[in-house]
């Protein structure tokens, strides 16, 4: 993501002249095709040398669906002066963290990580990611610490789990100090990859206290993201001063 960056938020005109026929088509009802409009929509606020330089860079900038109306924030490069679907309100993006501060966060996080499934015919490793909540529950199943059957009962309590574990493991090279985590919910999205191409991403809501301990390492996590699928509106926390 190349600098200056800037924090928007944009609206989506649903009562505008060019908006209000077309909203079934830019707010479908299925999650995959959601998602793949929203992404390509906020595409149209982005500046034109960003566009030109290609859609399909996903770190191109993060984003975040706020509400079903159509209210998105953007971490990105600086927006388009006006747009035909939005209402744009932006401000560039200058924080100044210090060694300790206490940071309140909200994160939708796509989590995963890299299995070994096998050997393939030509002698190398066959690997797949797997969602962590997933992995998690496997893990315990095979280590006979819960039986297959318990999934349900505990899906909530081990997405926390899992969540938390990830996090922790990645926070001393992002230069910060997990202090707290709840988990709002924790669900499996469909998603378009194009070309045909069906998924699921699990996706969890999380908020909770991180104090930071290295401010630059911080900085460059928040403007690159966390986890995956940052296409599909996963990887940007918004943080502000804990109370």
């Amino acid at each position: 993501m190349t600098n200056p960056l800037f924090f928007t938020r944009l609206t989506l005109k649903r009562d505008g002249e060019s908006v209000a026929p077309l909203l079934s088509v830019l707010q479908p009802e299925e999650d995959a095709k959601r998602l793949s409009v929203e992404h390509k929509l906020l595409w149209t606020v982005m500046p034109e040398s960003v566009r030109r330089a290609g859609s399909g860079n996903s770190a191109a900038f993060l984003w975040r669906r706020l509400d079903a109306q159509g209210c998105f924030y953007v971490l990105g490069p600086e927006p388009a002066a006006d747009s035909p679907f939005f209402r744009i309100e932006s401000k560039p993006f200058v924080p100044a963290f210090t060694p300790g501060q206490r940071l309140a966060f909200d994160l939708r996080l796509n989590a995963t990580v890299d299995r070994k499934t096998g050997i393939g015919a030509d002698g190398k490793a066959l690997r797949k990611r797997c969602d962590v909540a997933m992995d998690l529950m496997q893990r315990k199943e095979r280590e006979g610490r819960m039986q297959r059957g318990e999934r349900a009962a505990r899906r909530e309590a081990l997405a926390q789990e899992a969540a938390a574990e990830w996090l922790s493991s990645r926070a001393e090279a992002a230069g910060f100090a997990l202090e707290a985590l709840t988990l709002g919910g924790y669900r499996a999205e469909r998603i378009d990859r194009g070309k045909g191409r069906p998924g699921t991403i699990g996706v969890f809501d999380l908020k909770g206290l991180v104090s930071i301990t290295d401010p630059t390492a911080f900085l460059d996590r928040l403007t690159t993201g966390f986890g995956r699928a940052k296409a599909f509106g996963c990887g940007l926390m918004l943080v502000r001063p804990a109370p």
